[in-house]
């Protein structure tokens, strides 16, 4: 008979690992890779998010009782951010007259429903959640939903000659999200590849997997994943270097071959997804940003009007439909003023700074600092915060599991 311990490791470990992959590997398994019905596509996403907050709320509730540590300056932070970022969505939506929203429903349910509860399951369970069974299974669901998703998906499998588009991963999961997907696959691949020790035939699969990850990524047609690996591959480098000024220097020196071999290298991603190729061509060399432009600037006028407190969550147009800016910064200068820009910056720059000694001192699990600066990148150019489950997922979980300070106190 399983012991209540051992019960409350398995369901925390199961709570950490869907915020990774558990939207992903559901969706591939039972959705097709396009519908025009919705009905279809919610008969998944509904019971899915209905089992992933019944397990947060479960973990929650077993752990309720039990007795923590105080919790450090910047977790209570992040929580005030998040308390302040709330307030706002609600006086924007429920009591300002001057402005008219849309639906919110979802930007409710994704707070309340999605990203609260993750948060707050985290808090009351990390010290439950074995870090070497989640890299695993989040490592073997990648996998499993990618080789699903290849399969599924015709798409994927056309020519070169033949693509007319980018490609999504199925019904439910976005170009974006597919792309940033398959960036994670890579990091995931390569960090197994260097730091596991494996046979050779577990290595094959491993380098399998991070070509389908590259070519999943490339084929989604996004930049914001392409630009998410390469920050991320420059971050692992610059944090292993002992030296910080011989670290630099490399940077540099990799940035110039990557400067005198771009046109060869974006003539490789061509040969896999020319749309990529394209896209990327014109953020280069004509500084595209995809139509985010009229954005940012929005968005910087909604901060100059209110630079204290910030004017709304939301950009508003005229029909009563909102976006986010695209920018996690932006985002809070424009909701939240310099106090929410202020608050922002300063729980990442701890986020960023236990991540590089993570990787610096080579911890076991310093792949969750990867994630953790993948996610960072990706709400830098799409999503908005209370959409990012994993983002607010890995920022608990590092600033509690890693809350001495760094790097004098470091301890795993």
């Amino acid at each position: 008979m399983i012991s209540k311990y051992n019960l409350n490791v398995f369901l925390s470990t199961l709570n950490f690992v869907l915020c990774f992959v558990g939207f992903q590997f559901a969706t591939s398994l039972f959705l097709p890779a396009v519908s025009d019905m919705e009905d279809i596509t919610r008969s998944v996403t509904v019971p899915y998010r209905a089992f992933a907050l019944f397990l947060s709320l479960l973990v929650i509730m077993i752990n309720i009782l039990k007795k923590s540590n105080s919790y450090p300056i910047v977790l209570k932070v992040f929580l005030f951010f998040w308390g302040i970022l709330v307030i706002r969505v609600f006086y924007d939506v429920f009591i300002r007259t001057d402005i008219r929203l849309g639906d919110t429903s979802q930007v409710w349910f994704y707070i309340f429903g999605i990203c609260i509860p993750a948060v707050f399951s985290i808090i009351k369970s990390y010290t439950y959640i074995n870090l070497e069974k989640s890299f695993w299974w989040v490592l073997v669901l990648t996998a499993v939903s990618l080789v699903l998703t290849l399969f599924s998906n015709q798409a994927l499998l056309l020519g070169v000659d033949e693509l007319n588009g980018r490609q999504g991963g199925n019904a439910a999961i976005s170009t974006i999200a597919f792309g940033h997907f398959g960036t994670t696959s890579v990091i995931l691949g390569l960090y197994t590849f260097l730091e596991k020790k494996l046979n050779w035939f577990y290595k094959v699969l491993i380098i399998l997997l991070i070509l389908l990850g590259f070519f999943s990524m490339l084929r989604a047609g996004s930049r914001g994943p392409v630009m998410a690996l390469g920050v991320v591959l420059f971050f692992w480098l610059f944090s292993r270097v002992k030296n910080p000024f011989l670290a630099i220097f490399t940077l540099l020196i990799v940035g110039l071959f990557t400067v005198i071999l771009m046109d060869q290298i974006l003539l490789v991603m061509g040969d896999i997804s020319p749309i990529m190729e394209e896209r990327l061509r014109q953020s280069i060399y004509e500084g595209s940003t995809g139509g985010r432009d009229p954005y940012y600037s929005a968005a910087v006028e909604a901060f100059y009007d209110s630079p204290i407190l910030g004017k709304q969550f939301v950009l508003i147009f005229p029909d009563g439909t909102f976006d986010y800016s695209h920018n996690l910064i932006l985002d809070a200068l424009m909701g939240l003023g310099v106090i929410g820009g202020g608050i922002l910056f300063y729980f990442l720059g701890v986020a960023f700074k236990k991540s590089y000694y993570l990787i610096k001192k080579k911890d076991p699990h310093f792949w969750i600092g990867l994630l953790l600066i993948q996610q960072v990148m990706a709400n830098m150019v799409s999503s908005a915060f209370y959409y990012n489950q994993l983002l607010s997922a890995l920022l608990v979980f590092v600033f509690l599991k890693y809350r001495r300070s760094l790097p004098f106190n470091y301890s795993r």
